[in-house]
């Protein structure tokens, strides 16, 4: 799945995939930047937290879990909202 967010630094718009993914038996989604570096997300009590990388920038993380959380919702992933 396609997400276009707002680089946080820039406000520029971002194109991501987003590609279903199991983690350690928790569904996640490993989010791939256009040159192919990714990374896996895996929502945890309503916070979506980066599983298998350190250098991502909290508001990125943010900008992608809001363009994530309908799909996540849809999923029966749990949400706060």
């Amino acid at each position: 799945m396609k997400l276009t967010i707002k680089e946080p630094a820039t406000n520029t718009p971002l194109e991501l995939n987003a590609e279903p993914e199991d983690y350690n038996g928790e569904q996640g989604w490993r989010i791939v930047s256009p040159d192919k570096d990714s990374f896996v997300v895996v929502q945890k009590d309503g916070e979506w937290q980066v599983m298998d990388e350190s250098d991502i920038h909290p508001e990125l993380i943010k900008a992608i879990g809001e363009a994530l959380h309908p799909v996540a919702t849809f999923n029966g992933q749990s949400s706060v909202d």
